[in-house]
């Protein structure tokens, strides 16, 4: 098998087991991330209903593709003020079908796109470094030339919502 080669930042050349990719999105006008292994797409101003009685951090439901969805209210879970008041003018992350047993998706503000980091910029969250709880993160995406981005842990997000749902 030959050796591949990914193309990252102004010609710099890694081996593709060097990179990690990321969907990079915002919260409250900050960036953040998810590894992209955990995304199962992304729709932008989704169809929701909003389930009356839902507990805590459900805004409700979207159809995507024929199956009922969960729309999480991501900014009640982490504790931020949600920019809309409906998520029309919003995003849905739709996060992987192998990591939740029902298809659950994310609102968020924005999407910025997807990310390639090299691993050596992505480490353990330092703590008390976050706009958010630390609780929230497994890694942090750094350099010297931006901002850090915090990378979510899914599976915390899917355990307030749903203790059961963790794994």
């Amino acid at each position: 098998m030959s050796e591949q080669s990914v193309d990252i930042d102004e010609g710099d050349t890694v081996a593709p087991e060097s990179v990690i990719e990321f969907l990079e999105f915002r919260l409250d006008g900050n960036r953040y991330a998810l590894e992209l292994g955990r995304v199962g797409q992304v729709i932008w101003r989704p169809a929701t209903t909003r389930v009356p009685n839902a507990p805590a951090g459900i805004y409700g439901s979207a159809t995507v593709e024929g199956d009922v969805a969960v729309a999480v209210d991501t900014y009640a879970v982490v504790g931020c003020d949600r920019p809309f008041a409906d998520p029309e003018d919003a995003y849905l992350v739709l996060l992987d079908r192998h990591d939740t047993p029902q298809l659950v998706g994310l609102l968020v503000e924005a999407v910025d796109g997807i990310e390639r980091h090299h691993v050596d910029t992505v480490s353990p969250p330092d703590e008390g470094s976050a706009p958010l709880d630390d609780r929230w993160f497994r890694a942090t995406i750094g350099d010297d030339e931006t901002p850090d981005i915090h990378v979510f842990d899914s599976h915390q997000l899917l355990a307030a919502i749903h203790p059961l749902e963790a794994r």
